[in-house]
């Protein structure tokens, strides 16, 4: 997608039906699936209340965490956790605990205040794309988003707030919102973002090429004897005059599988494809 217009370049999609199988072309753009990428928009949500700065503490403990009944894990439970750490760093690290208490400390319980403040920020939009038949997801709390409205989130974070529709045909340039969030906590989540790829979970993405910004996330489905793993890296680059925001959507079904790791090298080599090409 081209950041300041929000003309999509290109969509490539690719599906098997098993491993024997070639690749066939798909064209699901919209259909809503499991992400970590939330993450984000939590913490934009709670830095617009006042109540978290980037440099506040979260204690993540041993990496398990029970809130209202379900058990969480960060993906380095097994190695002990990351215990205290800053707010900052849980998200540039894939906390999901972080994230939790992220939320917790800004909205406590009032779930139907958080749900306000993820749509006032835009995670969730557009509803619609002309030229694109389908019909986008609308809960906005959910752990699940369309591709297609990922990136316009990811987008407006590039753009410095300014939330544009994304389109298939170079038109006149449609605002969604003309800022999502105010400018010093936009500045805060670019921040994160940039952190991420630089020192956190998200370095297979960095390239000499130019500074990138960017977050990934990795979601199991289905029972354990039998999983399939959802990985996707959504990011944008140049990071001080941004011209390219990239979702890449991969799908595994055994491991090793990791958001920051597969979808991150293809993101990376998508932007030294794009640079070569210029």
């Amino acid at each position: 997608m081209k950041t300041a217009t929000g003309y999509i370049r290109a969509m490539v999609g690719l599906e098997r039906k098993d491993t024997l199988s070639p690749f066939q072309p798909t064209t699901d753009f919209c259909t809503p699936y499991p992400t970590e990428q939330r993450q984000v928009a939590t913490l934009l949500a709670a830095l617009e209340t006042g109540k978290i700065s980037l440099s506040d503490t979260v204690d993540v403990g041993k990496g398990i965490y029970i809130s209202g009944g379900d058990t969480i894990k960060d993906h380095n439970w097994h190695r002990g956790g990351y215990g205290k750490i800053t707010v900052e760093w849980a998200i540039a690290a894939n906390s999901r605990i972080g994230e939790v208490l992220i939320r917790e400390r800004a909205f406590g319980d009032k779930k139907s205040e958080y749900e306000a403040a993820i749509e006032q920020i835009g995670y969730g939009k557009p509803d619609s794309v002309e030229g694109l038949e389908c019909i986008l997801n609308t809960d906005v709390t959910a752990s699940k988003i369309s591709p297609i409205q990922l990136i316009t989130f990811y987008n407006a974070i590039a753009n410095h707030g300014r939330m544009v529709q994304p389109q298939l045909y170079k038109d006149s340039v449609a605002i969604i919102n003309p800022q999502i969030a105010s400018k010093a906590n936009i500045d805060s989540i670019r921040q994160v973002l940039e952190r991420t790829v630089a020192e956190g979970l998200g370095k297979r993405a960095n390239t000499n090429k130019a500074k990138v910004a960017g977050k990934g996330g990795t979601i199991q489905i289905g029972n354990p004897d039998d999983s399939t793993y959802i990985m996707d890296f959504c990011g944008y680059f140049p990071t001080d005059n941004p011209r390219y925001t990239i979702l890449v959507v991969l799908e595994k079904q055994e491991l090793p599988a990791s958001g920051h790791i597969h979808a991150a090298g293809l993101f990376r080599q998508i932007v030294e494809q794009l640079i070569q090409n210029k």
